[in-house]
């Protein structure tokens, strides 16, 4: 009597499990061949890339979106410009010079890799550079590698400053550019780097002076004028101004020559944009009012 109800129970088991699987494969079956499991698929891509846009939009409608990439036979890069950009230099005036001493210094990565983009700061000087455009101020952004620089000449990370200070002086011969901007990247943990405003975040800002070069007061001044400036519009947005008597950062080539470090390791895309947003209508106000 036992052995038969054993025998039974087991069977049952077997019954309710091969009846699952079968509902389960007809459910699967009919989603596949429905078209409803596209149209599932269709509404998650399309929920998740709206709001993937809406996290980096103003990235999206950039000037990045427009770059050109020329390379030579070897696939290296010689050359990045904008399809839209007037190549006659008559027409082209930049007063705005941006670079990247540290180019490899990145930031957070979320929303960003679906569309093969590398939040760095070079694509934050880009984001600025089309911030100032759109304000009418031409500005230009070095494009040359740092890297290829210290590996030509054997230089290591040190080096930096003296590749990006070569490139820069061969783009002072063609142009008069009245400011310069360094731009960095932070090493610190996001609560130093955080800013919320109105429920919006950014990323902080801070400053770096040298006084190691003896013109350094002339920079002091522009750079005090460009700190008061935010604090002014945003309470809280600038870490200050840190002062550096080791490395002269290469200000000694500009009396408006600045280094920026742009939020930390751990900032978003969106609240870099929103920061380079603010900084790009300070120093536009800067322009209007003091050049």
């Amino acid at each position: 009597m036992n052995r038969f109800k054993f025998k039974n129970i087991k069977l049952r088991n077997i019954t309710i499990i091969l009846l699952i699987g079968l509902i389960i494969y007809m459910h699967i079956y009919l989603f596949i061949n429905t078209g409803y499991s596209d149209y599932i698929i269709s509404k998650i891509n399309s929920e998740y890339n709206e709001y993937s846009l809406n996290i980096s939009k103003t990235l999206l409608n950039s000037s990045l979106s427009k770059m050109v990439v020329s390379k030579n036979d070897d696939n290296k890069i010689i050359e990045v410009y904008e399809k839209d950009t007037v190549k006659n230099e008559k027409e082209f005036n930049p007063i705005v010079y941006i670079y990247n001493t540290h180019e490899s210094e990145k930031y957070s990565l979320p929303y960003t890799t679906d569309y093969s983009i590398t939040p760095d700061v070079r694509l934050a000087s880009f984001i600025l550079k089309d911030y100032l455009n759109d304000y009418g101020i031409d500005s230009f952004v070095q494009t040359k590698s740092i890297k290829e620089y210290l590996d030509k000449n054997k230089l290591d990370y040190k080096g930096s400053y003296e590749a990006s200070r070569e490139y820069m002086k061969e783009e002072l011969k063609k142009y008069d550019f009245k400011i310069l901007i360094d731009l960095h990247r932070d090493s610190v943990k996001h609560k130093y780097t955080l800013y919320e405003y109105n429920n919006k975040k950014y990323a902080r800002i801070m400053f770096v002076l040298t006084t190691k070069h003896k013109n350094y007061k002339k920079n002091e001044e522009f750079v005090n004028n460009i700190n008061e400036r935010i604090k002014k519009e945003y309470k809280g947005l600038s870490r200050g101004i840190m002062i550096r008597s080791d490395v002269i950062f290469n200000q000694d080539l500009s009396d408006k020559a600045i280094l920026i470090e742009l939020g930390g390791v751990d900032n978003t895309l969106e609240e870099i944009n929103n920061s380079l947003e603010v900084l790009s209508k300070v120093l536009k106000d800067y322009i209007n009012e003091e050049l």
